[in-house]
């Protein structure tokens, strides 16, 4: 009895050290990682995880339909190229857009331009009879005719501009009819032809025109115009004032309240002229303009004559006999004003406004036939 207890906790015991040193082996779990052979597949060293990269598309690539190039009468320009850089960068012009637009535009000066009734004054040959050939380019019956149309239509509009600047009516009336004989001719010429031209191809003047041109294509982009369409000047002035860019950016103003600075526009123009005689000096109380002087012969050659020159109007009565036809209340020094006609000069004394208009145009001619134009009209309203 005493030997079978002893058996059995004998036992016992070599039972619970066998259970005590056994290895445990933890649950298998799926291994998702695991990757698959596609060898039967014909696909070779796949056992490797491969790292899928998203596509992304190669900006320093460009496609052939995206390549940029000048064309036309202008490629190659690298002046230009720098423009178009400067546009979109400074003033945000799509650059495609303005490639587009260069590669279109022509060297004005082999384009046929487009025909009108208007002399050139550049070209009026000089000499003997030069006011008379200047004079019947602007100053002819049927000017005359849609000057007193244009007054009558715009009367309200020109009062309008004479009591807000001071600039009498009959000389802003005059200038248009100078300037686009009442708007029948905007130009003869397309603007961006002549800017680029101009600003591109070696002109005297580049870095003025090509200042000129930047401001062009601001302005047709804030009238949302066609730049390739707009017609101008062989200068590259646009509308009834024929305003310059530049003049637009400094000058124009919005004179009939619809929010739009439109020097095509009759009543825009009507105040722009109006604003840009006022911020150039104009004197309102200054009622003459030029008067016409007497002197002693046919030919004057005794003094320098011009819109620049300032004579005392003492000196011009008692030293050379020079004196006005009729009285002249200016008090001020005049300039001493040559017209060469035919078979004699006449002789002109202008006032400081007169020298006013010739900002406009800085030519004696011009200021004059501004001055007998506008007189022209005045003289055959007044008469109705």
């Amino acid at each position: 009895m005493k030997l079978s207890k002893i058996y059995s906790l004998t036992l016992s015991l070599i039972i619970f050290s066998a259970c005590s040193t056994k290895k445990i082996e933890p649950p298998k779990v799926k291994e998702h990682n695991k990757t698959i052979s596609y060898a039967h597949l014909g696909i070779s060293d796949i056992n490797k995880t491969k790292k899928i990269e998203p596509k992304v598309k190669d900006s320093n690539k460009t496609r052939d339909d995206d390549i940029l190039e000048l064309k036309g009468d202008f490629a190659w320009s690298y002046e230009l190229m720098d423009f178009i850089e400067m546009m979109v960068n400074k003033h945000h012009f799509k650059r495609k857009e303005l490639y587009k637009l260069f590669s279109k535009a022509k060297n004005y000066k082999y384009v046929s331009p487009k025909k009108n009734r208007s002399c050139i004054s550049n070209h009026i040959y000089r000499g003997a009879g030069e006011w008379d050939r200047y004079k019947s380019c602007f100053i002819y019956e049927r000017n005359i005719q849609r000057g007193i149309e244009f007054w009558n239509q715009y009367s309200d509009v020109l009062e309008r501009a004479e009591r807000k600047y001071g600039v009498p009516a009959k000389y802003i009336v005059g200038i248009i009819g100078i300037e686009t004989a009442y708007g029948t001719n905007f130009g003869r010429y397309k603007a961006l032809d002549v800017l680029t031209t101009r600003s591109m191809l070696g002109d005297r003047r580049a870095d003025f025109y090509r200042d000129e041109l930047e401001d062009f294509l601001l302005i047709t982009r804030e009238l949302g115009l066609n730049p390739a369409e707009v017609m101008g000047s062989s200068s590259g002035a646009l509308g009834y004032g024929q305003f310059m860019p530049s003049s637009y950016i400094r000058f124009a103003v919005d004179f009939n309240n619809d929010g739009i600075k439109d020097l095509w526009n009759a009543e825009d123009a009507i105040g722009s002229i109006a604003n840009y005689f006022a911020k150039n000096g104009w004197n309102p109380y200054i009622k003459e303009v030029a008067v016409r002087a007497k002197y002693k012969g046919y030919r004057f050659n005794k003094l320098e004559t011009g819109y620049k020159t300032k004579y005392s109007q003492y000196k011009l009565k008692k030293k050379h006999k020079i004196k006005p036809r009729s009285k002249l209340k200016y008090k001020g020094s005049v300039s001493l004003l040559r017209l060469n006609r035919a078979g004699y000069d006449e002789l002109w004394l202008g006032t400081h406004n007169f020298r006013v208009i010739t900002t406009y145009n800085h030519s004696s001619l011009y200021g004059m036939a501004v001055y007998q134009l506008a007189s022209e009209i005045t003289k055959r309203i007044n008469q109705n």
